[in-house]
């Protein structure tokens, strides 16, 4: 009977394991077996480097954790101050997109965005303006 529960186990975790919350319309590269976080934002938007700052210390939360950060050009100037912000970020890669790709790949309506995934893909938290009530994700919380 032990034997046939650890089955059961082992097999629900692997049915578990290959659900992929990442979206597949986005060109961002996943590292596989790493979790993830990816901050969309607009220049323009008026918690820019509050989120990017949100974002770093998410990241240093958890240690080993990989970063995205697309910058969604054309939605308004990048500050000297954001731009400092973003070269400082560890363990993140930078995009600057002209389109709005991710934006849609993700679901960002209001020119923020960020989203925590584990090592196999899977959402974990989600904070956002995007109409949808407040969400909270660590020391980043939008109202």
């Amino acid at each position: 009977m032990g034997k046939q529960l650890i089955l059961v186990a082992l097999c629900l975790a692997v049915l578990f394991s290959q659900r992929d919350d990442w979206p597949t319309g986005s060109k961002l590269g996943r590292t596989a077996g790493c979790s993830t976080a990816v901050l969309l934002v607009e220049p323009s938007h008026e918690d820019a480097e509050v989120a990017v700052a949100a974002f770093a210390a998410t990241l240093g939360e958890r240690p080993g954790m990989r970063g995205h950060v697309v910058v969604l050009e054309g939605q308004g100037h990048l500050s000297s101050r954001l731009l400092s912000a973003l070269g400082r970020l560890a363990e993140t890669e930078v995009h600057f997109v002209q389109d709005q790709q991710e934006a849609e790949a993700f679901g960002v309506a209001d020119g923020l965005g960020l989203y925590v995934f584990d090592g196999w893909g899977r959402l974990q938290e989600r904070a956002g303006r995007s109409g949808e009530a407040a969400a909270v994700l660590g020391s980043f919380r939008l109202i």
